[in-house]
Order: structure tokens, then C-alpha cells, then sequence
């Protein structure tokens, strides 16, 4: 059965918007030797050195899960806006690691004061609450501790199918943080070489990251 031109048109003028969206949203991340992201810095080395030469591009699932964690995030800050005093929602930060290298990004939410207490707050939705949170969620809520100088903050996790929340709370330490530097560190000098790095994600068994990837292509890592 065929469909009728209007029901296409309304999904490609969708597809159009969400890429609109997404696009404003990332022409905040300069892609400029020395500038990185603690939301990426955690994730595969090789996918974020074509971000930086290539140019940033997106899949059809990146844009849904985009538009998804976007919505949850809202509305977990509203949320805590019921009850508690909300000091900030996505705080730029800028951490400087030496005079070339600064990791950037916002920091999802800072909750006043609780009993005397602020919150460090940063949120993920996924569609399966792990057992513990996953590393590269650490590192890069390690940068926002240490730029805002905090020694500790959560990871709120919410089951964007069932609503099951998870919050863990994480105490900045100096093997993450060593973590941290050295990742920076390692993609800006394979930046520098003009050479991609190993793919990270094909190496740790996680194919399914780059069957997803929009340079797998270029990547080419091996059998997927």
C-alpha cells in the first residue's frame, strides 16, 4: 500500500524540524582544537576526532534520543522546581586543564539549598536504568565537580519506557579525574597529528555504538 503525499510530507517537515533543533543546540560546541566537551569526552575517541576534522553529522536514532533527553531534562528541572529552590538549569562551565586545552558544556541542574545543602544534579534518560553508572557519565560529571568546585554530585537516571528513577551519587576522586585529563589530552593530540585513533568502541566489544555511528563508513572498522 502506498502513502498518500501528505503523510510524507508531514514526517520529512518533522525529520526537517528535529535536525533545526539539533543543529542550534550544537552550533554551541565549536569543534576548535582545545575545546572539548565533557558530554563527549567519555564516549569513543575515534568517533570524536572525525567530529572535530569532519564536521558533526547525525542518525535518525541520535536526533529521537536528542529530542527525548531533551524533553526529560525539562521536565525533571520543573519537577524539583515544585518543591525545592532550583538555583540553575544548564550552567555553562569552562574548566581549564593547561593553557590550550579547556573542556566546555552545562551542567543539567544546581538545587539551591537543601537542609544547607546544594545539589549537583546532572541527568540521563535511558531505556534501561544500569546496576551502576556508567563511566563515561562519571568522567564527565567529574568536570562539572571540578569547574564548579563540588566533591560530590548524582547522576539521576530516568527509564524513559517504564518512569523507574535511579539517582547515584558520585564522589569526585583523583583516579577519575586522572581519567579525565588523560582523555583530553590523548584526543587533542591525535587532533594535532591530523591522525584518527584507535575506535575505541569497536575495540570494547560495543558494536552496537558503531552500527549507530554516522561515520562508520569512514571509520570502517571492521565487521559489524
Amino acid at each position: 500500500m502506498s502513502k498518500d503525499p501528505e503523510e510524507n510530507k508531514l514526517e520529512r517537515l518533522l525529520k526537517d524540524g528535529l535536525t533545526s533543533l539539533w543543529r542550534k543546540e550544537k552550533s554551541e560546541h565549536q569543534t576548535t582544537k582545545g575545546i572539548y566537551y565533557p558530554s563527549y569526552i567519555g564516549s569513543c575517541l575515534r568517533k570524536q576526532f572525525y567530529i572535530y576534522t569532519v564536521g558533526e553529522s547525525v542518525t535518525s536514532e541520535e536526533l529521537a534520543i536528542f529530542m527525548t533527553g531533551k524533553g526529560v531534562h525539562e521536565l525533571v528541572a520543573k519537577a524539583f522546581g515544585e518543591i525545592v529552590k532550583v538555583e540553575s538549569v544548564e550552567e555553562k562551565i569552562s574548566l581549564e586543564l593547561t593553557d590550550k586545552i579547556k573542556l566546555s558544556g552545562r551542567i543539567d541542574i544546581i538545587i539551591a539549598d537543601i537542609e544547607g545543602k546544594k545539589y549537583l544534579i546532572e541527568v540521563k534518560s535511558a531505556s534501561k536504568i544500569p546496576d551502576s553508572p556508567y563511566e563515561s557519565h562519571m568522567l564527565q560529571l567529574h568536570a562539572y565537580m571540578q569547574a564548579l568546585k563540588f566533591e560530590e554530585g548524582y547522576l539521576l537516571y530516568w527509564n524513559k519506557r517504564s518512569g523507574e528513577i535511579r539517582v547515584f551519587k558520585i564522589i569526585k576522586n583523583d583516579e577519575m579525574m586522572k581519567k579525565l585529563y588523560e582523555r583530553v589530552a590523548m584526543l587533542d593530540y591525535y587532533i594535532s597529528i591530523n591522525s584518527p585513533p584507535p575506535p575505541e568502541s569497536y575495540q570494547n566489544g560495543k558494536i552496537w555504538e558503531c552500527r549507530k555511528c554516522p561515520y562508520l563508513n569512514l571509520c570502517n572498522p571492521g565487521p559489524v
